[in-house]
């Protein structure tokens, strides 16, 4: 459990780096408007062990969320939309959950259940937090065709962005 929580941690700062001071320049729009934006930091809740008591885990994607707001100077988006996600992780695992079940002592990655559960499972909880996100942010449902092509841009540059780390950090696993 000590390597889980040394792992954990180390993620957390991690991307909580790489979010708020390299990727948090990485935008793209026209007319105006920023319709691509990439998160990785999700990927924090994603890769938490199946054993994370839920509410241990919204209280980490709320920390997680509130210091990227912090930087961002965005008050509570972030936090908003990763408290949500934290929250469905939960019915997204058990949607997903496969026939053999769920090795306890595991987390959610490619290697403990194979790399097409793991696109789905993440590509789920990323769309989800986007979509979050994007709502929370117009606060409206008038913007509507708006946030749907944020979300669709920017789940795929934050696709691209999670799948890439994941294969350079190991390859194999």
């Amino acid at each position: 459990m000590n390597k889980a929580i040394t792992n954990s941690t180390i993620r957390f700062f991690l991307l909580w780096v790489i979010q708020v001071f390299i990727l948090k320049q990485v935008i793209w729009g026209w007319d105006g408007i920023v319709y691509l934006q990439v998160f990785l930091y999700p990927l924090f809740i994603l890769l938490l062990p199946f054993n994370t008591p839920r509410s241990l885990t919204v209280f980490l994607g709320f920390v997680l969320g509130l210091a990227i707001d912090w930087l961002y100077e965005s008050p509570g988006l972030h936090a908003g939309a990763l408290v949500f996600t934290a929250y469905m992780r939960a019915v997204i695992l058990g949607i997903l959950t496969p026939r053999e079940g769920y090795s306890i002592k595991d987390s959610p990655t490619k290697k403990s259940l194979g790399q097409t559960w793991f696109f789905q499972y993440a590509a789920t909880l990323i769309l989800i937090h986007l979509f979050v996100y994007f709502s929370l942010e117009a606060f409206t449902f008038v913007y509507f065709k708006s946030i749907l092509l944020k979300v669709l841009f920017s789940w795929l540059a934050s696709m691209f962005f999670l799948l890439a780390s994941i294969y350079a950090i190991n390859p194999e696993a």
